[in-house]
């Protein structure tokens, strides 16, 4: 399980530091004066994205749904937890959508959301970073009852009626 620990860390470190050094780059792509300039910068942007970013996201989150499996981590500090990794998500998504947005020469850069982007990743990494230290109490009852409730899902009686079974074809 250490070694585990160690790939979620690891990919979240990368992740997170990865999406700020993005912001960054996104940020001063107004600077670029010529096409070789471009071509230079949306090269090094898309890889960084593509080939080192995305990586560590989907090492991150899977190493990190792994242990949710492993280990006993399911507590409401976990709940809130998943909600600024789902934050931090939503902030690649924008990433990508940036990066579109950039790949013509004429695009002007969108600072002001990369900006507040930005911003919203630091305070999510730092939430997340307050939560699995401090491990605060949270109470049940700010959750709805059916996730503190184990086996919900598999209960017997379901809200939505069962489908009717499929017709039988005639034998000839």
């Amino acid at each position: 399980m250490l070694w585990l620990k160690f790939l979620h860390i690891s990919g979240i470190a990368i992740w997170v530091s990865g999406l700020l050094y993005l912001a960054a780059m996104l940020l001063n792509h107004h600077k670029v004066r010529d096409s070789q300039d471009f071509a230079r910068v949306r090269m090094g942007s898309r890889f960084a994205y593509m080939g080192i970013v995305s990586p560590a996201a989907f090492l991150a989150v899977g190493a990190g749904g792994a242990l949710l499996f492993v280990a006993d981590a399911l507590h409401p500090w976990m709940f809130v937890k998943l909600m600024a990794v789902g934050v931090l998500v939503i902030a690649h998504i924008q990433y990508g959508y940036a990066l579109m947005h950039l790949a013509e020469e004429e695009a002007e850069g969108p600072t002001l959301r990369i900006m507040i982007v930005a911003g919203t990743i630091l305070l999510s990494t730092a939430a997340i970073l307050w939560l699995v230290l401090a491990k605060p109490y949270i109470s049940n009852k700010i959750f709805p009852q059916w996730l503190n409730e184990p086996g919900f899902l598999q209960r017997q009686e379901s809200p939505l009626p069962a489908p009717p079974p499929p017709p039988r074809l005639p034998l000839s």
